[in-house]
């Protein structure tokens, strides 16, 4: 059985810098993390084995050092941060960033902004968080109800292309003043379309990365459309049976999968 592993998986810069500079804050006092810093258990049990705290509110935080997660928050939590007295650390992804300053400005030009993403997950939230009346939409179908006006479209960072290029295509059929920005980032871009040239050379795909990161759980959604594909968090996920009567494995991973769970998975199969 051979197995394939897709070019572009497992970490991004934007996740691989936010580990880094929480590494470089070990041994220097309290240190709390607002949300979760990236999407992967494996990473958050790590740090919390080092000391670090996770915190869902603001409120929890007295004193010490706030650590900003690589999805970001609305500007206005920065701020109440800060005037508490904290050390701030923002390891929010600079692409995440620049939808923020994207999103703002277009606001103040008039725009009403329309997201494409998953508004219960962290980077949509710290989009709206600062904008006064944003829509977000999961698909086309939710464009049936826009009424004419000025909109720019912009995306969650980790969506899939097609379907952006799909809502702004209807969007452009009825909206004269429209201003698209194709915000999805490089990395998922690149995952994304790695992942779909190994699902085509493959009898089974296994996508690696926690259950709750948009980018891997994107990964999953794109394969299955060519494969039968399983997503896994670790090794201790995978049922053997999966590889009967398979000859190739195809195997890639989420933005902010480590590479040793990756090498992992890949040696299970292997050495099955």
């Amino acid at each position: 059985m051979e197995v394939i592993r897709a070019k572009e998986a497992g970490f991004c810069f934007g996740v691989k810098q936010a580990i880094d500079r929480i590494s470089t804050l070990h041994g220097k006092g309290d240190i709390f993390v607002l949300g979760k810093l990236i999407h992967n258990p494996q990473v958050i049990d790590e740090l919390k084995g080092r000391g670090i705290k996770f915190v869902d509110n603001l409120d929890e935080v007295d004193h010490g050092t706030l650590v900003i997660s690589a999805h970001g928050i609305p500007d206005h939590i920065i701020h109440e941060a800060k005037k508490k007295g904290l050390d701030v650390i923002d390891t929010t992804c600079s692409l995440v960033k620049n939808v923020h300053n994207i999103t703002k400005e277009l606001e103040k030009k008039g725009y009403k902004i329309i997201i494409f993403g998953d508004k219960n997950h962290t980077e949509v939230k710290g989009i709206t968080g600062n904008l006064d009346d944003p829509i977000v939409i999961s698909g086309v179908d939710d464009l049936d109800n826009i009424s004419p006006g000025k909109y720019a479209l912009v995306s969650q960072t980790t969506q899939e292309v097609i379907r952006f290029n799909e809502i702004g295509d209807k969007l452009k059929k009825n909206i004269t003043d429209l201003i698209i920005k194709d915000t999805i980032c490089s990395a998922t871009k690149l995952r994304q379309e790695s992942a779909k040239q190994v699902a085509m050379q493959s009898d089974l795909m296994i996508v690696v990365g926690g259950l709750n990161s948009a980018n891997t759980r994107r990964l999953k959604e794109i394969c299955s459309k060519i494969v039968h594909t399983v997503h896994i968090e670790s090794t201790s996920d995978i049922d053997r049976s999966l590889f009967y009567g398979k000859n190739i494995i195809g195997v890639t991973a989420g933005a902010s999968t480590p590479e040793n769970v990756i090498k992992e998975v890949i040696g299970l199969i292997t050495n099955r």
